[in-house]
């Protein structure tokens, strides 16, 4: 079996640092994506080898105690980060028989009602969209 890798080659630290950026909503300096688990010195390492593999980019400068540092942010979105770990995760699946109409059907059937309805209208119109796009040569 083909294992499909994602177009992300992530290991945990730079996962971890990514989330600690999106989860604060705005770009970060290495010291505040530091805590117990992150050590300021892996902070910056895994910061260095980020931007070489441009998965981090440089996009100010802040003053922390009596220095100034770099501010970081990520050159993706965690919608897009999360949605490749998924397709390649449903990519590499060895139970060939799951296929996306039965996958997102489980899903659905763990919701509240309310929320697969809306789940479901969100469904159709993407389905709609996806269809026209595909029909008049644009997918």
């Amino acid at each position: 079996m083909q294992n499909i890798k994602s177009q992300y080659q992530l290991s945990p630290r730079e996962i971890d640092i990514l989330y600690a950026i999106w989860d604060a909503d705005r770009p970060l300096m290495a010291s505040e994506m530091a805590s117990e688990e992150l050590k300021l010195a892996t902070v910056h390492t895994t910061l260095k080898r980020m931007l070489r593999k441009n998965l981090l980019e440089v996009v100010d400068f802040a003053k922390s105690g009596n220095v100034f540092g770099r501010c970081y942010q990520p050159t993706f979105t965690m919608k897009e980060f999360e949605l490749d770990m998924l397709s390649t995760a449903f990519k590499n699946r060895r139970c060939k028989e799951i296929t996306p109409a039965n996958f997102i059907e489980e899903i659905l059937k763990k919701m509240e009602p309310e929320e697969a309805l809306k789940m479901l209208d969100e469904l159709e119109e993407a389905v709609k969209e996806l269809r026209e796009k595909i029909a008049s040569g644009r997918a």
